[in-house]
Parts: structure tokens; C-alpha cells; sequence
């Protein structure tokens, strides 16, 4: 699927962002230097934007970048509802959507909702503004922390 240059940039900005805070984390992301290169697995028909372990952990974390126009669909709630219910399966999971200005408060109406319709779940949730991480309150869903 061709992607926009904000696309990409939001991509690469998320992944050199964890590669930052976490040196020994394994990034793959969705945008290939060259042909062939590894991309994120298929999860339940979904290709992620960006699936990244820790080592020896089996921590993993999934990021999603969504411009603001491509926030607020079914095809990102899909997304993210398959995305939070395969990181229920893991020893340790985060969810990041990224998005950029209004688009991170859209993305945090969103995240809120769709943690609200789920089962309690120890899958921590996180927004991503370009520059700082927000992270959902785990207990009562509706507040937002800076990271």
C-alpha cells in the first residue's frame, strides 16, 4: 500500500523515539531502506507499522502511525483492536498510536473508546505527539499521563 511522506516520517520518528529510550530494543519497521528488508509480521491480517522486542524479555511493543485523516475509521479500529488482542497474548505488551497535533488527541479519543469496550488488560497504552509519550491510565481509562 503506497504511503504518504508524513506517513513515513511519522515511522521513522516512533522508531529512532523507542530507539532512543531503549538501546537494546529490536525496532522492524514498515518502511524499507531497500528491497527485501524485514518488515513487521502479519498479525491476524494486519502488517503493524512498527513491532520492536526486547531481548530475553518477550516484551513486545506495536506501533501505528496515522495521519489525522486516517485516524478515525474502521480500518485503524480493526487495526488496533487485532493489535491489543495479540499483545494480550504476551508476556508483556504496549500499543502505540502516533500521531501528530490534533491528530494525538484524536488518537487519544480513540485509544480511550476502544480500551473502554475491552476486558481489563494489562497491555499498557500509549499515545505517541512526535515528541513526548502519553500513556493511558491503566485504572479508570480515561486519564492520560506524560511519559
Amino acid at each position: 500500500m503506497s504511503q504518504s511522506e508524513e506517513h513515513r516520517l511519522l515511522v521513522l520518528n516512533i522508531s529512532e523515539a523507542l530507539s532512543r529510550l531503549y538501546p537494546e530494543i529490536l525496532v522492524t519497521a514498515d518502511v524499507q531502506a531497500t528491497p527485501g528488508a524485514e518488515v513487521p509480521p502479519l498479525i491476524g491480517g494486519f502488517r503493524p507499522d512498527l513491532y520492536a522486542q526486547f531481548p530475553g524479555t518477550g516484551s513486545v511493543i506495536i506501533a501505528e502511525a496515522k495521519t489525522r485523516n486516517d485516524i478515525l475509521n474502521e480500518h485503524t479500529e480493526g487495526q488496533v483492536q487485532v493489535f491489543l488482542s495479540h499483545l494480550d497474548r504476551q508476556a508483556e505488551g504496549r500499543f502505540i498510536l502516533c500521531a501528530l497535533g490534533r491528530g494525538a488527541d484524536q488518537a487519544k479519543t480513540l485509544m480511550r473508546f476502544l480500551v473502554g469496550k475491552r476486558s481489563p488488560s494489562l497491555v499498557r497504552v500509549q499515545v505517541f505527539d512526535g515528541c513526548d509519550f502519553w500513556t493511558l491510565d491503566s485504572g479508570n481509562g480515561v486519564l492520560w499521563h506524560l511519559d
